[in-house]
């Protein structure tokens, strides 16, 4: 009977830590659209909440209809929402989720970089390591959270002007505050 009680007692702890993380990692993401007066195309908003904050996204089509984006981070106060820093997102382990990010897009920027039809491009990407608070933050559909980055290198390699790095959130739980 012992054990009984120990073995029941181990299970449904088990349970309830394994539903707590569930709720934990919840993503709660909304995506809509309105009118651009500037342009045909319109601007695509997507917000999403996670860990008691919200995370939004703003599409804007260029001339030719493709899309760059803008993100925030906002910490949902109770009585506020605090524009934040991506920093403020991670607790102090974040510098290893930034390398880890950095060797991922470094990864890409060489393997792209031998790619004879982009390869021009790829040189104008003066590559170096980007700090936490330089990437954008989204999540996929797949509730993965998607780190992007900017290379600020024109609309003429627009195709590889920007890059991101895609984590499952069980990869980055252990970086979260």
């Amino acid at each position: 009977m012992r054990y009984v009680l120990i073995i029941l007692t181990l299970i449904l702890t088990f349970s309830c830590k394994v539903k707590a993380q569930e709720t934990d990692l919840k993503i709660v993401c909304n995506k809509s659209t309105k009118k651009d007066p500037e342009h045909q195309d319109d601007i695509i908003l997507k917000t999403c909440e996670f860990k008691n904050h919200l995370f939004k996204s703003t599409g804007i089509a260029d001339y030719k209809g493709r899309y760059s984006y803008n993100y925030e981070l906002f910490l949902i106060d109770k009585k506020d929402t605090l524009k934040v820093k991506n920093s403020d997102f991670f607790n102090q382990k974040a510098i290893e989720l930034e390398k880890l990010i950095n060797e991922k897009l470094k990864t890409e920027y060489e393997s792209n970089s031998k790619i004879p039809e982009i390869s021009d491009c790829m040189k104008w990407i003066d590559f170096r390591h980007y700090k936490l608070n330089e990437f954008g933050i989204s999540f996929t559909n797949k509730n993965q959270m998607e780190f992007n980055i900017d290379y600020g290198i024109g609309s003429a390699c627009f195709n590889v002007s920007s890059s991101s790095v895609v984590m499952e959130l069980t990869e980055i739980e252990q970086y979260l505050k």
